[in-house]
């Protein structure tokens, strides 16, 4: 029998090695989430480290079935609450974005293009973009999430793309 991802199987952390691989298979969607709400490059990183605390807490006393969806969940909720906490303080980008966004990934391209995805969106098209492009959820794991039905979710991602294909051109 093959061994299944890590969002798949379920996962009692007893290993710090381990618990390192989650990390970095996972950082980039819990960033990505968290800018997509915040548009902070800062505020982001706080939601990163605190998402990553609450999962090594969470693991070392429960199993989670579905590690992916666990942290993109958890790093929305969280964010959603910094964002509250601090809104009047919220900036956006500042000149040295791409240069910081190395966590991300390193690809200009990418870069570029969710920089795009947060410029034109609004709040919710961007949160599902991130979630469907960056980080591979499906639509019904995005419906479930974001407490929408499925059929505005799919309505609001394809309205999405248009608007970005649209203007990348």
């Amino acid at each position: 029998m093959g061994q299944t991802s890590s969002q798949q199987r379920e996962i009692l952390i007893d290993d710090l090695d381990e618990f390192k691989q989650l990390f970095n298979e996972h950082k980039k969607h819990v960033f990505a989430m968290a800018l997509s709400i915040l548009r902070d490059f800062e505020l982001s990183e706080d939601v990163l480290q605190e998402v990553f605390i609450k999962l090594f807490h969470q693991l070392k006393q429960n199993k989670i079935s579905n590690i992916k969806a666990w942290l993109i969940s958890v790093s929305r909720n969280t964010a959603l609450d910094l964002y509250r906490k601090k809104k009047r303080e919220i900036t956006g980008f500042d000149d040295v974005f791409f240069e910081r966004a190395k966590i991300l990934s390193e690809d200009p391209l990418d870069k570029i293009v969710l920089t795009k995805y947060i410029e034109l969106l609004d709040f919710e098209e961007r949160q599902i973009v991130i979630m469907k492009d960056f980080s591979g959820m499906k639509h019904k794991e995005i419906a479930i999430i974001l407490e929408m039905p499925l059929g505005t979710v799919l309505w609001k991602y394809s309205k999405a793309l248009k608007m970005l294909k649209k203007c990348l051109k």
